[in-house]
C-alpha cells in the first residue's frame, strides 16, 4: 500500500486552498449575488418616465408618461408633452389602462427573479458574460410553455437582460390562444446604490382572441428614474 506522509497531505491541502482563494467567482455565484442585491432593495419605490409604443394589427400608438407613487391614488400617472384632452381615443384608452396600475415600479427591479433560479442551467459563458436558461414557473401558465434566458454581466455583477419566449402555442384563457410570444427586458448597469434598473421592455405576440386573429408589438423605454424610499417609521409607500 502506498504511504503518503502527513506533511505531504498538509502541503496538498494548503495548495488546494490557495488555488480556491485565487479562483474567480463562479457564474452561478455572481448571479445569486446579483439577485440578492435586487431583493435587498425590493421595497424601494421609484418615480419614472416612460415612452410607450405599441402596434396592434398595423395600427401604431405612442404615449410619453410619468409615474410618481408619492401622488394620490388616481393621480400617480400623468401625460408628458401633451394634454389629456389632446389625446386620440386610442391614446386615452391606453392611458386609462396605465392608470389602473399603482405599483408599476415593481417591474423596474428583478427582485423576484430568485424564485426562478432553481430551474436554470448555465448554457454558455465567456470571460465577461454568462447565459442561463430555464423554464418560467407561473401559476397562470401551463407547465413547460415558457422558457427564460438570463444574460449575466459578470464584470459588473448584474443581470443585463431577461428574455422569455413561448416554446409552443398555449391558451392563457378559454377564449384566447397564443401562437407565439416573446418578452425581452434590458437592464442598465447598477446605479450608486448597486441596483440595476429596467431600461427597456419589449414584447410581441400573435394568435387568436374571441375568434379574431391578432398580432401585437409593444415597447416601453424608461428614463428619469428617481428612487423614493418609504419612511422608516411607517413603511408607507412600500410595494410589498
Amino acid at each position: 500500500m502506498l504511504r503518503i506522509s502527513h506533511c505531504a497531505i498538509c502541503l496538498f491541502f494548503f495548495a488546494a486552498s490557495a488555488q480556491a482563494e485565487d479562483a474567480p467567482p463562479q457564474a452561478a455565484d455572481i448571479l445569486t449575488a446579483a439577485v440578492a442585491q435586487a431583493a435587498a432593495n425590493g421595497d424601494a419605490r421609484y418615480a419614472f418616465s416612460v415612452d410607450f409604443w405599441s402596434e396592434q394589427n398595423g395600427d401604431e400608438l405612442a404615449l410619453r408618461l410619468r409615474f410618481d407613487p408619492r401622488k394620490a391614488s388616481g393621480e400617480q400617472w400623468s401625460v408628458l408633452d401633451a394634454s389629456i384632452d389632446d389625446l386620440s381615443k386610442d391614446q386615452k384608452k391606453a392611458f386609462k389602462q396605465f392608470q389602473k396600475s399603482e405599483t408599476p415600479d415593481e417591474a423596474l427591479v428583478y427582485d423576484t427573479l430568485g424564485d426562478e433560479l432553481g430551474g436554470v442551467v448555465l448554457a454558455e459563458e465567456t470571460e465577461a458574460v454568462a447565459v442561463f436558461v430555464g423554464p418560467v414557473v407561473s401559476d397562470d401558465m401551463p407547465e413547460g410553455v415558457l422558457e427564460m434566458t438570463i444574460t449575466l454581466n459578470k464584470t459588473d455583477g448584474f443581470v443585463s437582460q431577461i428574455d422569455v419566449r413561448s416554446k409552443k402555442p398555449f391558451k392563457p384563457m378559454p377564449v384566447a390562444k397564443i401562437k407565439s410570444m416573446t418578452q425581452n427586458q434590458t437592464y442598465a448597469a447598477p446605479n450608486d446604490d448597486g441596483v440595476a434598473l429596467l431600461q427597456m421592455s419589449e414584447g410581441a405576440a400573435n394568435g387568436k382572441a374571441m375568434l379574431k386573429s391578432f398580432a401585437s408589438h409593444t415597447r416601453q423605454t424608461y428614463f428619469d428614474i428617481e428612487r423614493i424610499d418609504p419612511p422608516a417609521s411607517s413603511g408607507a409607500g412600500s410595494k410589498k
